[in-house]
């Protein structure tokens, strides 16, 4: 069996048991509270709740050496074949700096091969890849054959978010404030998705946060049909009510005759800071 490393940013939101499990570099980002700056990880989830009212905050990339010591550790470990998945390079120059960084490992160890992975996704929808990467490896699959399935794979991956309010991304400058004052106004909620360019489009708009629960499920259903996938459940925040939310619709996707295995977790702080607290949001894998 080759020895294949797999370094990942924070934003794909792998789950950590499986991070802590496989010894996957995970690389992170930044975000800048009123000028402090933090990475992804650092900080706890409801101290980045409690700044986002009346913070100044931004996101940023990694650390171009925080990169370049995630190549080197695994170079040191003996790993010569390495993979890397970014969230998608039409939200984040993440995915450039990891290409650049690789260029200038490739130049130190010309025995290193690199490939750097566009997702063209975000959050869990990213970080499906390798998540069944592992899987790959786990089966005896090459480092080729499993670039290949990726690059091969990527617009199988979807993401569906319900956002429960319009004013952190209208904050962030995602949307413009007066649709987003109209939007809070008339109790709508977007559902978010990412098309096959890695861009955030409006898949529809609903009237009112337990309707786009339903929403998100109907358009995942819709994407998967009679498809073999993995599905994943992910939150943002940690009130009673968004967790029962998640763990009911797992079970609800657990049900379903198509899904091999269903995952649950948090999103990145990063978007976190975009969404704001109780976003909800359901991502899947289709595998034929």
């Amino acid at each position: 069996m080759e020895k294949i490393g797999i370094i990942v940013d924070s934003g794909t939101d792998l789950p950590i048991n499986m991070i802590e499990k496989n010894n996957i570099k995970v690389v992170p980002l930044r975000i800048i509270i009123d000028g402090k700056e933090y990475e992804e990880g650092s900080i706890p989830e409801d101290f980045l709740i409690e700044k986002l009212e009346k913070s100044k905050i931004s996101t940023s990339l990694p650390k171009p050496d925080s990169i370049i010591s995630a190549y080197e550790d695994l170079i040191s470990e003996g790993i010569k074949k390495i993979i890397t998945f970014n969230i998608s390079s039409k939200l984040s120059g993440t995915f450039n700096l990891f290409r650049l960084t690789a260029n200038t490992i490739k130049e130190k160890y010309p025995d290193v091969i690199i490939e750097n992975i566009d997702t063209k996704n975000i959050s869990i929808g990213a970080g499906f890849f390798p998540y069944y990467t592992l899987k790959m490896i786990e089966e005896g699959k090459s480092f080729d054959e499993i670039v290949k399935w990726c690059n091969a794979n990527v617009n199988k991956s979807k993401v569906f978010f319900a956002v429960p309010t319009l004013k952190y991304l209208s904050k962030g400058g995602r949307i413009g404030k007066v649709s987003a004052k109209i939007g809070e106004m008339l109790n709508i909620k977007p559902i978010i998705s990412i098309n096959d360019d890695g861009i955030y489009y409006t898949v529809s708009k609903v009237k009112g946060f337990k309707r786009a629960f339903d929403k998100v499920f109907e358009e995942f259903n819709k994407f998967v049909g009679n498809r073999k996938n993995i599905a994943a459940v992910y939150i943002s925040g940690s009130s009673k009510e968004i967790q029962k939310i998640q763990k009911d619709f797992v079970e609800k996707i657990e049900n379903l005759e198509h899904t091999l295995e269903v995952v649950m977790g948090k999103v990145s702080s990063t978007l976190l800071v975009h969404s704001g607290p109780d976003l909800f949001g359901i991502g899947v894998l289709v595998l034929e």
